[in-house]
């Protein structure tokens, strides 16, 4: 099966429901990753394979039918999140790892211990263990920060966009940041990844 765009004339042709579907299960690892709920992950995948399939005919194929169904479960999950942080109350504190945090600082506010070399990044990525090890990670997160991570660093979402959806500072958007990525370098290096 192609997974690549077709045509402007063919594309709604060539987008049956057979076809979205096999989409479906890498929609629904995104759509845990951010949402961490299985019931609304499934809902919301079955809501943008619905949408796509109503909305085949306005796709070009100007890029491929995955990232076109990533576009529209983005879009789907900000909604949702925004919802969510709207109703929700914040965290209290503690919640927030702040102490795990506290603890790779010495009082002077420097590393307790420098980060370690993990190696090339590239060849990081190409490791199913550290993708396992990554993903695992971000679920360990507090809920909040790795929404925003997630929003960031997989759908690729920049501060503007984060601050409009969500409603938040670009200071909030940058601290929140900032503790997700050394909370994860804190995990990560507890499951061996950037040990020497």
């Amino acid at each position: 099966m192609e997974t690549g765009g077709p045509t402007a004339s063919s594309a709604s042709v060539a987008i049956d429901f057979d076809v979205l579907a096999t989409h479906r299960t890498y929609l629904l690892r995104i759509a845990w990753l951010e949402l961490r709920d299985e019931h609304l992950a499934e809902d919301a995948v079955s809501d943008v394979l619905t949408q796509a399939y109503e909305k085949r005919a306005g796709f070009a194929g100007k890029s491929s039918l995955r990232t076109w169904l990533t576009a529209i479960l983005k879009n789907h999950i900000v909604d949702l999140v925004r919802k969510q942080w709207r109703e929700e109350p914040l965290p209290e504190t503690g919640e927030n790892g702040e102490q795990d945090l506290d603890r790779l600082f010495d009082a002077t506010g420097h590393y307790a211990r420098q980060p370690l070399d993990a190696g090339n990044p590239a060849d990081l990525a190409q490791q199913d263990a550290f993708l396992v090890a990554v993903q695992r990670c971000i679920e360990k997160l507090p809920r909040r920060i790795g929404q925003l991570f997630v929003l960031r660093e997989v759908f690729g979402s920049d501060t503007d966009e984060l601050c409009k959806d969500l409603r938040i500072t670009p200071s909030n958007v940058w601290v929140q940041l900032y503790r997700a990525r050394m909370m994860l370098r804190s995990c990560l290096e507890g499951t061996g990844f950037g040990r020497a």
